[in-house]
């Protein structure tokens, strides 16, 4: 089982001192350089905010194994030592001491004062241990089948809270890295309120948030001077933060970063060939930093005067900018403006701050600040004055409850005030829904119901039977419900407040979990035995900042949508799907492609395709080919101001969430665009030679007569393109057969495809031809490698629907569960970059020309647009990134959006514009617009062919792509992480926990895991401290040390073979044990088909608790 946190160890590490690269001392300076610095401080004036200089150095770790990296550094010492914090710990030598007492005194005042601190809040900490539950009870593996339990049999100890920083170890498809846009939040200068990160916090208990200037980045570590003195080094974490803009000059920061290390911060551990990063601080020279502390100081003087001087708008806060009935998330610079009525740009640095420490403290219970990757400012959610009134009311009603208990234990009579106070029934009903929860789904400590002991042997189209409880809530029931889930569920959590002990009190009140430690697992759990929430329930329904139509936090743009769909309703379209209904503004253009063969290649059983292509010999150019990319083509029937346009630009792309999707355009809308024989299209045609080089490039509106359909994975059959060995995880109902690969074609495909297989071969042949040229021309061309799995699929059978925010007042048992199917391929693969092209889909490539022809286009006439684009840091040029081996450190291309055209460096494009995608992606619906007013202006003799279109018109200005870049485009970045990639895990975890600790299916006994990193502390006794991820779905893993030592000498990378121990739902991740030695390639081979039982569960609730109690 799982050891709790004050068990928890260090994994033992090999130590170089830091020298400071400028003046050769170490991170506690030398004796004469603090001499010297006691004699300037003491002469000059002092400043409000004096700071520590020779303050104790702070890392991830403990002060006995801080030690830093640098190019100066000296050979390594194996043992370390740990730091007194007594006066003998001081570095001053005995000479200065004698010669200036003053220092010498101050240094053990200094030294005595930090020894009592770090001994204080380690008494303070194990008094709080005392205090709260048990820790070794925190999660047990299956609580038994009664209410009130006695005594807990088994003991599973809580994970380190270590899953967000390995987020990174799993592996993404090629181009994941720059499909996102990165935004970048912070230039070298800036100033931010600085919160540390959660290990930076933990590792001198002294570090605090404060104002820092940011100094630059190195490596994957961000540099910062903090106002108390000293620098600090730390991983990038995201900072909600303003910023105060160039607050430092570049010779200011260059004064401070030549004291710092040059390059980042790592450390091996001793039985491990894998190298980790840490956090560090340092103390910086006054002579250098002087004139910054001073300017910091005299910063916090200007926040505290213009504070006192608007304590009142302050106070006033959450009632200028709450909703009185619903969650609203704002950026910041949306709360700021909408507080005080001015533009953000116009309110001065020292008021931003104030208001920001505001937010962050005095309204902890109604409002969460958060930052967002990819989002330029903080993100608000707010919660509306209805909840807030009624939550203050739950809390009294807490209080008095609490107060009568403590009456009761000194025999006064309570009976009436129990019977008004309305947490009395509360409790009363939840005690008995529980009990009757736990004769249906055994309840666990890790925030999750287990599997029904009732399952359907067929889902009726996904339909799971649902049996309404006879207990109804009353209107006070549902304000503690409402309490509930704000504590528990919503996202984003909120910070620590008075309403999370409100929360405790309630749950230790039914008394469903004793010695438990009442947290956020008990809290999700209660809800599910209540009836309220599903046991598969999903984050992103529950996330009030994630706008997606029903969604709580989406209000608008639920409107916006249902508006959109009532259209095409209206009209006839949903019937039809006739695009004839609509007015095709461009019809006087169109040419007509006769019958050309359109080749549409998709998934099988797609039923909407956007985009095509076909090849034709060039009559002007021998052994050249015209190659058109054929794309269906909306903005002929819709403007930017129409409500199926304003919908596009509300959710920015299709959503695929959960069991619907959520299209950007109405689903009847895309069908009728749909390319077919008769579709209208815009077409992108590319004439170059066999050598790939371009000739010419036109687009123009077309339409299609002989479109032909054929399936991605017979294409990649008949030209020969190898096949990738799928592995599937199937539980409930309806398995079906697994497929053998990813490509698997029925034969009808496959002979369909062989009739066009000549043009199918003189396409790849082409498009490759083009991927050389493209790498010919630039000087270096990228070439490094690329892991990842070809694709993960996960599919849930079960009726879909949008979420329900009424469902948490109805109690409802679920007498059944999803029925997953999981595909991935069964290895993963390594291939240079040069190679990828070789591995892609012939769609894929097309959409690559298409991309760089149309940004061309566009860059020859000076037409805005949304540019995509990648570029290389400053210290990985291609050079450097080709020749790195496996594990080193590198900082790969990161993308990026611009009005203009830019590079995309990492596919040795000079321009690439979004444009093939305009049914499920808006900035191609942009590009659209942009080229049907350039057609129609051309059409009339407004400009000639050509020319350039930065005179016109044009429906999308370059000021409106700038404002899509900044408020919309992290959306997209947003669907793809919080949507697709996480439900992709919730949905594996979910599998493998009902497959391992319920047996619905028989697992592997041994599994690889690809080692990806080693933590700083040990969340057990046997934990290794190696993460890694579980093959082949992908799941974060946590890596138990084995008795016989079989982790030792892994190095990065490799390949471990081990043993489940535990699936952790709600951290996304499993504990796994080492049960052989670590290789360079894959320790188990054969297929992984993993399919349910035959044999029906059975409902008794000793099997279920054996099974989980396995490991």
């Amino acid at each position: 089982m799982l050891a709790s946190r004050s068990h928890a160890g260090n994994v033992t590490k090999k130590r170089l001192r830091y020298i400071c690269p400028e003046c050769q001392t170490n991170a506690l300076l030398s004796t004469f350089f603090r001499h010297n610095q006691r004699k300037r401080l003491q002469a000059s004036k002092p400043t409000r905010l004096q700071f520590r200089q020779h303050g104790k150095r702070f890392s991830t770790l403990s002060s006995s194994l801080a030690s830093l990296e640098t190019s100066q550094a000296p050979a390594p010492v194996d043992t370390f030592r740990d730091i007194t914090l007594g006066p003998s710990a001081t570095p001053r030598s005995s000479s200065s001491s004698s010669t200036n007492p003053a220092v010498t005194s101050d240094s053990v005042i200094r030294n005595h004062l930090r020894a009592w601190s770090a001994e204080n809040n380690k008494k303070k900490r194990k008094e709080a241990d005392a205090n709260s539950d048990s820790p070794k009870l925190k999660r047990l593996s299956v609580l038994p089948n009664s209410l009130f339990i006695e005594e807990a049999s088994l003991a599973d100890n809580t994970l380190g809270e270590d899953e967000e920083l390995g987020a990174g170890d799993l592996p993404e498809v090629w181009e994941d890295v720059v499909e996102g846009g990165n935004v970048p939040h912070l230039d070298p200068g800036d100033l931010i309120w600085w919160q540390p990160g959660k290990y930076t916090a933990g590792a001198g208990r002294f570090a605090r948030s404060q104002l820092a200037i940011f100094l630059g980045t190195l490596g994957w570590q961000r540099q910062y001077l903090l106002s108390d003195g000293r620098w600090v080094v730390e991983k990038s974490v995201q900072q909600p933060s303003p910023r105060f803009k160039q607050f430092a000059s570049q010779q200011e920061i260059d004064q401070i970063r030549k004291h710092m290390p040059v390059k980042p911060l790592e450390m091996q551990a001793t039985d491990f060939e894998v190298k980790m990063g840490y956090s560090f601080a340092g103390d910086t020279p006054s002579v250098d930093s002087e004139t910054l502390i001073t300017r910091l100081a005299q910063f916090i003087d200007e926040m505290s005067t213009w504070r006192r001087e608007n304590l009142a708008l302050l106070d006033s806060l959450y009632d200028r900018i709450a909703d009185e009935e619903r969650y609203i998330s704002l950026s910041y610079e949306q709360v700021v403006s909408k507080l005080l009525a001015v533009k953000y740009s116009e309110v001065p640095p020292a008021a931003l701050f104030t208001i920001y420490r505001t937010l962050r403290r005095k309204h902890v219970a109604q409002i969460t600040v958060l930052k967002k990757t990819h989002y330029p400012s903080a993100t608000v959610a707010i919660m509306p004055k209805r909840l807030a009134r009624r939550f203050d009311q739950v809390c009294t009603w807490a209080r008095e409850y609490q107060e009568a208990a403590a009456s009761a234990a000194m025999g006064k009579d309570v009976t009436g005030a129990l019977a008004r106070n309305p947490l009395s029934s509360f409790v009363a009903k939840a005690r008995r829904l529980i009990l009757k929860s736990r004769t249906l789904r055994s309840p666990t400590t890790i925030g999750s119901l287990g599997p029904s002991s009732l399952q359907a042997t067929d889902l009726e189209n996904g339909k799971i039977p649902v049996k309404e409880n006879d207990e109804a809530f009353t209107e006070e029931d549902k304000m503690f419900l409402e309490f509930l889930w704000d504590c528990y569920v919503r996202y984003p959590p909120p910070d620590n407040n008075r309403n999370l002990a409100i929360a405790s009190l309630i749950l230790r009140a039914i008394g469903a979990y004793p010695k438990l430690r009442l947290d956020q697992n008990m809290g999700c759990l209660l809800l599910q035995e209540l009836g309220t929430l599903p046991p598969w329930f999903l984050r992103s329904d529950h996330n009030v900042t994630l706008e997606i139509p029903g969604g709580r936090g989406s209000h608008e743009l639920t409107r916006v949508y249902d508006d959109a769909d009532r259209f095409c309703h209206k009209i006839g379209l949903s019937k039809t799907l006739d695009h004839g209904l609509l007015v095709d503004s461009m019809a006087s253009l169109r040419q007509d492609f006769g019958h050309l063969p359109v080749y549409c290649i998709d998934a099988g059983e797609t039923n909407i395709r956007e985009d095509g292509f076909s090849i034709e010999p060039s009559s002007e150019i021998p052994g050249a080919y015209w190659i058109h990319g054929h794309v269906s083509h909306p903005t002929a029937f819709i403007d930017p101001e129409h409500i199926i346009a304003q919908r596009a630009l509300k959710l920015t792309e299709s959503v695929f969430h959960n069991t619907y999707v959520a299209r950007m355009v109405p689903d009847s809308f895309t069908r009728a665009l749909s390319l077919r024989s008769g579709s209208p299209a815009i077409t992108v045609s590319t004439l170059f030679t066999e050598a790939g080089d371009v000739k010419d490039i036109k687009i123009r509106p077309t339409t299609l007569r002989n479109v032909i359909y054929l399936s991605n994975a017979a294409v990649e059959y008949v030209l020969g393109k190898p096949e990738y060995e799928a592995a599937t995880l199937s539980l409930g109902p309806q398995a079906g057969l697994p497929p053998k690969s990813l490509q698997q074609a029925a034969p009808a495909d496959i002979e369909k495809a062989r009739t066009h297989l000549s043009d199918l071969q003189r396409l790849e042949k082409l498009l490759l031809a083009r991927e050389e040229s493209r790498r010919r021309s630039v000087a270096v061309a990228p070439d490094w490698e690329v892991q990842g799995s070809l694709s993960t699929q996960s599919y849930v059978h079960i009726t879909g629907s949008r979420f329900d925010e009424d469902s948490l007042f109805r109690s409802q048992q679920y007498q059944g569960d999803p029925a997953i199917r999981i595909t991935v391929s069964r290895y993963m693969r390594l291939n240079r970059v040069k190679e990828m092209p070789q591995y892609v889909t012939l769609t894929a490539l097309c959409g690559d020309l298409v991309a760089e022809s149309a940004g061309k286009w566009f860059q020859d006439r000076k037409l805005p647009a949304c540019f995509f684009g990648s570029s290389y840091a400053a210290d990985f040029p291609p050079a450097k990134l080709n020749k790195l081996a496996r594990g080193e450190h590198a900082e790969y291309p990161l993308g990026k959006l611009s009005s203009s055209p830019i590079p995309h460096v990492h596919k040795s494009h000079q321009v690439h514009l979004w444009f093939s995608n305009p049914l499920r992606r808006y900035p191609d619906l942009m590009a659209h617009w942009q080229v049907d007013a350039y057609l129609r202006a051309e059409a009339s003799g407004a400009i000639q062919p050509g020319d350039p279109g930065d005179e016109l018109q044009l429906p999308i200005s370059k000021e409106m792509v700038d404002k899509f870049i900044l408020e919309h485009s992290p959306k997209m970045y947003e669907w793809a992480r919080e949507i697709s990639r996480n439900e992709r895990k919730h949905w594996i975890t979910q599998a493998l926990f009902r497959a391992f600790h319920f047996r619905e299916a028989d697992l592997p006994e041994v599994w690889d895991v690809n080692v990806t990193s080693v933590n700083s502390t040990r969340t057990r006794p046997d934990d290794s401290g190696l993460r890694g991820v579980l093959l082949p779905f992908n799941v974060y893993a946590v890596i138990l040390a084995s008795n016989e030592g079989w982790e030792k000498g892994v190095k990065y990378r490799s390949f471990l073979p081990v043993k489940l121990e535990l699936v952790d739902l709600v951290r996304k991740t499993v504990v796994v044990r080492a049960v052989g030695p670590p290789s360079e390639t894959y320790t188990q081979s054969g297929p992984i088909h993993i399919t349910p039982n035959a044999r029906s569960r059975t409902s008794d609730d000793a099997e279920a608790s054996d099974a989980a109690s396995s490991e």
